[in-house]
């Protein structure tokens, strides 16, 4: 059984550097930019996003745990006046702990979460090229609202 707890510090400082790095690479290979301009970008991003940290109002920073073993992390941004839904930043698994149903267990325990905080829609992004986060948001009931696309030109 998942459950959710608070990040510490030392693991909110880990859990940011190796979300931007993944981030850098996904963003790089979405054609967004050359890996010092993105790096920069997303240094920009983190400092408006969580300018406060762990303590940023808004935000829920979580590690998923099973057995006493953290095999995940969760970003929740709550519903703001100017943003009508909770948005999740980001979901991941630990290597170690994937293909074993902690992806949809984190997401399910994400929605109580937010519905015990009385949030009635969420969103997400997910990039082109990750399917298989596609298929798993998928068959929790998200449907695309949007797409973006773009064309590398010769």
């Amino acid at each position: 059984m998942l459950t959710l707890r608070p990040l510490t510090p030392s693991e909110f400082t880990s859990f940011t550097a190796a979300l931007k790095a993944a981030y850098a690479l996904d963003e790089v290979q979405a054609g967004r930019g050359s890996p010092a301009e993105v790096e920069a970008r997303i240094e920009r991003q983190f400092a408006t996003w969580l300018p406060d940290g762990l303590a940023t109002e808004g935000h829920l920073l979580y590690a998923g745990v099973v057995d006493g073993d953290v095999v995940g992390h969760l970003w929740i941004g709550l519903p703001t006046p100017d943003r009508a839904q909770a948005w999740i930043y980001e979901i991941s698994v630990e290597e170690a702990h994937r293909r074993r149903g902690h992806g949809r267990a984190l997401m399910l325990a994400a929605e109580e979460e937010l519905r015990a905080r009385g949030v009635t829609r969420v969103g997400l992004n997910v990039f082109g090229h990750n399917p298989g986060a596609l298929r798993l948001y998928e068959s929790l009931g998200f449907e695309t609202t949007s797409r973006q696309m773009s064309k590398t030109l010769p």
